[in-house]
């Protein structure tokens, strides 16, 4: 399929996969493009771009109370890393509650997570994490780069997080996210099949590279067969995170400069 050119195309993140909807949180706008002129960014959320002071934690508490009337160990269960849909599943699971029972409200646990996430924002104590805004602003300035969005999220909750810290959504073109698939590792696949039915050409794993906070981005990245650039902004430090040997690995984002050269590299 030749690339197309000079024209603009919309992703709306409304690909029928498992578990989405049709409703897309968010329009964004993209310019097809050669693609290999381009490098893209598959960036993780919580812990890499923002802070979440378990402000999500608290949002799908509520939404599970609503949906399922049991809420699991929710208050020691390891989230970290993992998508929405595994979450959910885990955590009614360890509740006691029957396979098919779990499934059968999913989508409603979803939704309901989303609404309790939108309400909560104006008031959310999440921040942006160093040097976000600064890095998020030369990337969008650079026509080199396209941005998106590797997620455990809900989807239909990413948008309001997003702009909680002051973070607009516009910035990141296509994505993959936690409402989408149980397993992490699928994401980045699914997120670069997306972006290459945009550009009209598959996206070469050399010219892509996950950025996250914890081991499984850089398993999902691994099984892809991406690059990967840790970073210890979440709840593995240094240390944790070099062990699971990352290609590139930051104790922030904050060092803009020096980050740009291993985007511009990689």
């Amino acid at each position: 399929m030749q690339i197309l050119s000079n024209v603009s195309a919309f992703l709306l993140f409304n690909h029928k996969t498992a578990g989405t909807d049709e409703n897309p949180p968010f329009p964004v706008r993209i310019e097809a493009m050669g693609i290999n002129d381009k490098r893209v960014l598959l960036f993780d959320i919580d812990g890499t771009l923002l802070d979440p002071a378990d402000e999500g934690v608290v949002c799908l508490r509520r939404a599970l109370e609503d949906v399922y009337g049991v809420t699991g160990p929710i208050e020691v269960y390891d989230m970290a890393g993992k998508t929405d849909w595994q979450i959910v599943t885990d955590l009614m699971t360890l509740a006691g509650l029957d396979p098919d029972a779990i499934e059968s409200r999913r989508l409603d646990a979803f939704t309901a997570y989303a609404r309790h996430v939108e309400i909560a924002a104006a008031s959310f104590r999440m921040r942006i994490l160093p040097g976000i805004q600064t890095l998020l602003d030369r990337l969008a300035a650079e026509e080199e780069f396209i941005l998106g969005l590797v997620t455990g999220n809900v989807r239909e909750a990413v948008p309001h997080k997003l702009r909680a810290v002051g973070i607009d959504p516009g910035l990141f073109r296509f994505g993959a996210f936690g409402s989408e698939h149980i397993d992490r590792n699928t994401l980045p696949a699914l997120a670069l099949y997306r972006l290459g039915q945009m550009l009209g050409e598959a996206i070469p794993p050399e010219r892509a590279l996950v950025i996250g906070d914890t081991p499984r981005d850089v398993a999902c990245a691994r099984h892809a067969g991406l690059k990967v650039l840790s970073v210890a902004t979440g709840r593995y430090d240094r240390q944790a995170l070099s062990v699971h040997h990352p290609d590139y690995l930051m104790d922030d984002l904050s060092e803009v400069k020096e980050l740009l050269k291993i985007l511009k590299e990689f």
